[in-house]
Parts: structure tokens; sequence; C-alpha cells
């Protein structure tokens, strides 16, 4: 066996243990969602249930989640076209422009990344202060912490993309007399279109997933985000596994939807501003 075929078996192997890994729990608990309720406990457990139910599921529906999965797709919706907008005009502002403290301004959005994945740090002060400002347990509080959350990543993704484009497109621009707003809007956005939809993945995953705040800023079930459903089948006495299977099937779909179709977006987005030229 030559060193080239056993290179590519090894590379192959590797990449079906690495596709295993990551799937195996994935599809057992889509399987586990599809069981039985007598069949989830049974051992030695089986890899294929001896038959299909939609209970789980009629549970969950039943228990409110569906309300809660539309829930997190408003505020996901809306952390992402505030997040954009936003993102663009900052994103902008800090590749084109000069002003004092703009070194400062660029670090704060790098610290701030994190934001999207360490919310848990900041709880507290976000529900003191969202408190003070009478926004706890409303509709606005959970879409305007995520967009705060999110925000910094959507604008170090888009100044990448933007710092890539010519400056002589903002010059040939102000000559036909375009503004600045026009100019980004117009002429430089639709051709970052990779990074706006990377921004976008970003900002909806970080939405649809985040899970602390809104267990902690929002008390009314009419207002519960997904994941904070997903673990009302969590109680005090055990788990409910077939409901909590299945909420949890349900809640990834739209993620892996997102992916599926602009997962392209996402790595061509991230790598659009490492190389100038």
């Amino acid at each position: 066996m030559s060193r080239k075929l056993r290179s590519r078996l090894s590379l192959i192997a590797f990449s079906a243990f690495i596709l295993i890994f990551n799937l195996g729990p994935i599809l057992w608990g889509i399987l586990g969602s599809l069981r039985p309720r007598e069949e989830i406990m049974r051992f030695p457990p089986q890899p294929l249930p001896s038959s299909l139910s939609l209970e789980h599921y009629a549970a969950i529906a039943e228990s409110g989640f569906l309300g809660a999965a539309r829930n997190s797709l408003i505020y996901a919706a809306i952390t992402v076209v505030v997040a954009l907008v936003a993102g663009s005009i900052a994103a902008y502002a800090l590749d084109r422009l000069r002003f004092a403290g703009k070194a400062v301004v660029m670090f704060l959005v790098i610290a701030g990344i994190p934001l999207a994945s360490g919310a848990a740090a900041l709880i507290v002060p976000s529900y003191l202060y969202m408190t003070s400002l009478g926004l706890s347990d409303t509709p606005w509080v959970l879409p305007l912490v995520y967009i705060a959350y999110n925000l910094p990543t959507a604008v170090w993704v888009l100044k990448g993309a933007l710092g890539g484009l010519s400056r002589e497109l903002d010059e040939a621009a102000a000559i036909d007399g375009a503004g600045r707003l026009r100019t980004l809007f117009e002429i430089l956005l639709p051709l970052c279109k990779p990074a706006i939809g990377a921004a976008a993945l970003f900002c909806f995953v970080g939405a649809w997933n985040e899970f602390v705040a809104g267990s902690v800023l929002v008390d009314n079930p009419d207002l519960r985000p997904v994941q904070v459903s997903i673990y009302q089948n969590m109680g005090y006495f055990g788990r409910d596994w077939g409901p909590l299977l299945a909420a949890a099937t349900l809640a990834i779909l739209p993620i892996i939807a997102a992916f599926l179709v602009f997962g392209r977006l996402l790595i061509a987005g991230l790598t659009k501003g490492a190389v100038k030229g």
C-alpha cells in the first residue's frame, strides 16, 4: 500500500470518527424523541426504537413550547436586523473615519465579543439595570440584551470585510454626490454579502441559544424563550426525557437549517478581510 493511499485512508477514517463523534448524540436524541415512553429508559438501550411515536412532540406542543419557539424567532430576528444595521454603521466609522479615541473604541468592541457566549458574567448588572429602567419582564428586554451581547461580533466581522474594499469606491461615490450613508448601504455593503451573512449567523445563533438572560430577566411564560422552555422539562424530581429530547430536537432545527443555507457565507465572511490588496 502506497504512502499516498495510507494517508488518504487515514484522513477518511479520522473524518468519519469526527462525524460520528459530533452527529452521534444528535441522532441518538432524535431517535429518543421518537421512542415510546416505556422504551426510553429500557436497559440495555436499543439502537433503534421498536416503533415510532409522536407522543412527546404532542406533549411539548400542549406545554407551550411552540409559543416559546416563536418568541425566540422574533427575538433573534430583531437582534439580527438591529445588529446588522448598527454594526454596519459602526464598522464603517471604525474603518473609514478618523476620530479621537478610535483605538479605545475598537478595543472595547473586541473585548465585548465574548459577551455572546459569556452572558452569565453580566447577568446581575443587566438585571439591575433593566429593572431600574422598568424593562424587566417586558417584550423588549431580551432583544435589547441580545443586541448588546451580539453587536460587537457584528461590528468585528463587518469591519474586516469593509477593510478589504478599496477606498477608491468611497472617492468615486463622493464624486457622484453620494453621502457616507448612501455609500455604505448602496455601494459597500452589497459587496460584503458573505460578511453580512456571517454576522447574521453569529447574531442569530447567539440570540437563539441564549439561556441565562432569558431565565432571569423574564418571568412571564408568554415571553419565555425557547431555551428556557426546554429547561422546564427538567424538574426537581427528575427529567422528563421524552419531551426534553423532543424539545431539544426541534430547537436545533433552525440552527441546522441556517448553517446548511448560509454555511458558505460564514467561511467566506470570516476570511473576507483577512488579506487586503
